[in-house]
């Protein structure tokens, strides 16, 4: 039985246009100022990947890594915070999931600033029942803590619980914390690139959320990577 949907936010639940190429190389920036060879590092990981890989070569602790993240990506993220809009119709589908009894929450690799600042100013916070963010957990997505905190917060169990996101990332952190996963497409990545991360739905539209859920609760998990 499904009883929490938790939600990433930007390129799911807004569209933040957050500046991710700039605040990575504001990051790879700091990294060379510290002695790293940024040479080595692949520009396309994500950047919980990069932290991990410094971390095991270099032997800075990841508070420290995270610190330098939060002095590059924070401005960016707050920036993208201000101007962000609601995903179309997005607004009118919490509305719905809560009516039908689900919990809500939202699990991203923002910081809690930024995070925060967006829901207040799209008017969507007060609906989230829990808000996790890196600033709780010193983790970013494909790793799964931000979502296991997520469903722990919940008072859920994973197998309770799904995840929708709009990347491969989200995919992988939800599958690595067995908790289910929606994708939907017009967001950050590909669908092809969706489709191979094999998500266990795939919708077109935020505004198919309630219909894919109700499946879900009628049918269970039985059939992956498809449309509803």
């Amino acid at each position: 039985m499904i009883r929490a949907v938790i939600f990433d936010l930007d390129g799911t639940l807004l569209a933040m246009k957050l500046k991710v190429k700039e605040a990575k190389e504001k990051l790879i920036q700091r990294l060379r100022e510290i002695g790293v060879n940024v040479d080595e590092i692949d520009l396309k990981i994500p950047t919980e990947e990069i932290v991990s890989k410094i971390m095991r070569e270099y032997g800075f602790s990841r508070d420290y890594l995270m610190k330098l993240v939060d002095e590059a990506y924070i401005p960016y993220e707050l920036e993208a915070a201000e101007v962000a809009e609601l995903r179309e119709g997005i607004r009118e589908v919490l509305r719905e999931l809560k009516a039908m009894g689900f919990k809500l929450a939202v699990a991203s690799n923002s910081a809690k600033r930024g995070v925060y600042l967006a829901l207040e100013n799209t008017s969507i916070k007060d609906l989230f029942d829990v808000i996790v963010t890196r600033s709780d957990v010193n983790r970013m997505k494909p790793n799964g803590a931000l979502i296991a905190e997520t469903v722990k917060r919940l008072n859920v169990k994973p197998s309770e619980a799904v995840y929708i996101g709009d990347t491969v990332h989200d995919v992988l952190a939800a599958r690595r914390v067995g908790v289910k996963s929606i994708a939907v497409l017009g967001g950050a990545h590909s669908a092809n690139l969706i489709l191979n991360s094999k998500p266990d739905i795939l919708i077109e539209d935020v505004k198919e959320i309630p219909e894919a859920l109700r499946k879900l609760s009628r049918e269970g998990f039985n059939e992956t990577s498809h449309k509803v």
